[in-house]
């Protein structure tokens, strides 16, 4: 996004480039030796899609109020980056939220959470300081004003617990993940970060979670992605005990680095995610996904004693629509990507075990295997009925314009009988 950025410390310099995927263009693609129909479905399936070229939206970037009272919001990315330069971050950590997520006392016990393996961080790597992005989304002019409010006092919290570690707020109107994260994305890349990484309001972190991302983040020279391992728990609705058994023997694509808890180099995000992609991990990974590479995963690692505790799904009707949310990511980047690239997601990410078309799964017994086929061709037909729409789309010129943002309603803090189970 800039020249003018700082270095990182000596310690989290980043190690030789790695080779990174670009997305290709909806139109005036060239085939070179993709089969004529593939080609002509992904490109039809590309011009089905075609939301805002951007995330970018006006950003209040709200920072802690100062010996002579409130600090007013800045403006502009740059300003935000010269008053966070002097304590010289290496790694931006992003918690993004919005306004009707929760109460503020609510919104302060999962900051509190997160400022414990924040803490952790600081103390078993101190020489890769870290700034920390506290983001609020709003959608309308009184939630906006109660943004910059709770903004303040999570502010005010951080400097009670952590009053070392340099801390941002970022106002933004949503929704939409990536808006919060680009607009710490663009502070990172001015500050010259090595690594930015998030996590979500709805996991928890087992203690040293974050620390052990750092370590081997480090450990593989602050290139590619580092993921936690999620542990996943049930609530109290049928969608989610059942998904959560379908989940355990499919495994549908996740073998890497998920959005809830993860740690990018920041080249990885470079300029920020474009405004096709609504999952943040989905374009890390596709970003990074090699299959010349003996293991094509080897730069989207999963850090097993790095844990995150999650429920699964929620009331049936939130559930669908974000299925159809997911499936319609899935879609965008199967039509986008280059197609090596896509082959290997499609066949050993995304339905792996569903034979006879991607091969016998036999790795738990013939049981299971049959058991992870037929899940994985239920999910295929949901899959083909979402790609049929958005090929259409394409072939009419009627293209969506965009991917209907699906939150769970609540969430629910993880109690310690809950992460026993």
């Amino acid at each position: 996004m800039t020249s003018e950025t700082a270095r990182p410390a000596a310690s989290l310099r980043p190690g030789p480039p790695v080779r990174l995927n670009t997305p290709l263009p909806a139109h005036g693609r060239r085939r070179r030796g993709e089969p004529l129909l593939t080609h002509h479905v992904r490109t039809a399936m590309a011009r089905g899609f075609r939301p805002p070229a951007s995330w970018s939206v006006p950003v209040a970037y709200v920072l802690p109020d100062g010996p002579k009272g409130e600090m007013p919001p800045l403006r502009a990315a740059r300003a935000a980056a010269d008053v966070l330069r002097a304590d010289s971050p290496a790694l931006a950590l992003i918690a993004p939220t919005y306004v009707s997520r929760g109460t503020l006392a609510e919104q302060e016990e999962r900051l509190d959470a997160l400022l414990d393996r924040v803490a952790e961080l600081a103390e078993e790597h101190p020489d890769a300081p870290a700034v920390l992005f506290v983001g609020m989304q709003w959608s309308s002019a009184e939630e906006r004003d109660e943004s910059v409010r709770r903004l303040r006092a999570l502010l005010l919290r951080v400097r009670g617990r952590l009053p070392r570690l340099p801390v941002c707020g970022l106002s933004v109107p949503g929704p939409g993940k990536p808006r919060t994260l680009n607009a710490a994305i663009t502070v990172a890349e001015l500050l010259g970060c090595a690594g930015v990484g998030w996590v979500d309001d709805d996991v928890t972190l087992d203690p040293g979670c974050l620390s052990r991302l750092v370590r081997d983040f480090r450990a593989a020279g602050c290139r590619g992605a580092v993921g936690a391992t999620k542990v996943p728990h049930t609530k109290d609705f049928a969608t989610s005990r059942l998904l959560a058994r379908a989940k355990a023997i499919a495994a549908p694509a996740t073998g890497y680095p998920h959005g809830c808890c993860i740690l990018v180099a920041t080249d990885v995000l470079a300029g920020g995610l474009p405004g096709r992609y609504v999952s943040d991990d989905g374009y890390v990974c596709f970003r990074l996904l090699d299959p010349a590479l003996p293991d094509p995963l080897a730069r989207l690692r999963l850090v097993p004693d790095a844990r995150c505790h999650y429920y699964v799904a929620g009331p049936a009707v939130e559930t669908r629509r974000r299925i159809r949310r997911l499936l319609l990511n899935h879609l965008v980047d199967l039509a986008d990507w280059p197609l090596p690239v896509v082959r290997h997601y499609f066949r050993h990410l995304l339905f792996a075990g569903m034979w006879p078309l991607t091969g016998f799964d036999g790795t738990g017994g013939r049981r299971r295997g049959v058991q992870k086929a037929l899940i994985k061709w239920l999910y295929f037909a949901w899959f083909a009925g979402v790609g049929a729409e958005l090929y259409l789309r394409g072939l009419t010129g009627r293209p969506l314009r965009a991917v209907e943002w699906a939150p769970y309603s609540a969430v629910l803090p993880l109690t310690p009988a809950d992460q026993e189970r």
